[in-house]
């Protein structure tokens, strides 16, 4: 019995080692697994939508105390304007509508006249305005600019040459006084640009 145990544990181990016994030459090696880490990408966090009202530049010109005009612009052949519309702090008035301009022509002073007193007396005017309280209609055409505070004026009839005497050399100027409901500006009289 021990004969027979033996030759099953001899034959057992002949096919144990005997599956490698093929190619004892030659040596395989795989190449070696390489694990990548997989790339962890954060996630990508978007502030919630916050939808902002426009900022308005300026205050209505119907709720200032005060109102300041400056002339940017007064092209005398025109009579067209440009100018700025403020309160006293500095800030835009905004929504101007109504308005006394009125243009005036007078001699100038450097040309000779045969009588100097009529000659220095006279003086030619066109008016302009606008009170939407009372009517609809306006002479002229005011128009707000893309910059608060900001407006321009243009007239198509400005003829203040053919109301004055023959061959006189005039000196032209304008005044604006724009209106709110509570203050308009002091009237002054200012000179052209050009």
């Amino acid at each position: 019995m021990k004969v027979k145990y033996l030759s099953a544990i001899l034959a057992s181990s002949l096919l144990i080692f005997g599956c490698n016994s093929d190619n004892d030459d030659e040596v395989v090696t795989e190449p070696p697994v390489v694990v990548i880490p997989p790339v962890v990408v954060p996630p990508v966090v978007v502030p919630p939508v916050v939808v902002v009202p426009p900022v308005v530049d300026g205050v209505s010109i119907d709720d200032a105390s005060t109102v300041v005009v400056k002339l940017d612009t007064f092209d005398s052949i025109t009579g067209a304007l440009s100018f700025t519309v403020a309160n006293s702090e500095g800030e835009a008035l905004t929504n101007v509508a109504n308005y006394d301009i009125v243009y005036f022509g007078f001699p100038d002073p450097a040309s000779p006249s045969i009588k100097p007193k009529a000659w220095k007396r006279w003086h030619v005017t066109q008016n302009y305005q606008c009170d939407s309280t009372a009517t609809d209609t306006c002479t002229g055409t005011l128009e707000a600019t893309d910059t608060a505070g900001k407006y321009t004026f243009n007239v198509s009839d400005l003829d203040l040459q053919s109301k004055a005497s023959a061959n006189a050399e005039m000196v032209f100027k304008v005044a604006v006084q724009i209106k709110g409901a509570l203050a308009s500006n002091e009237i002054e009289l200012i000179d052209p640009s050009n």
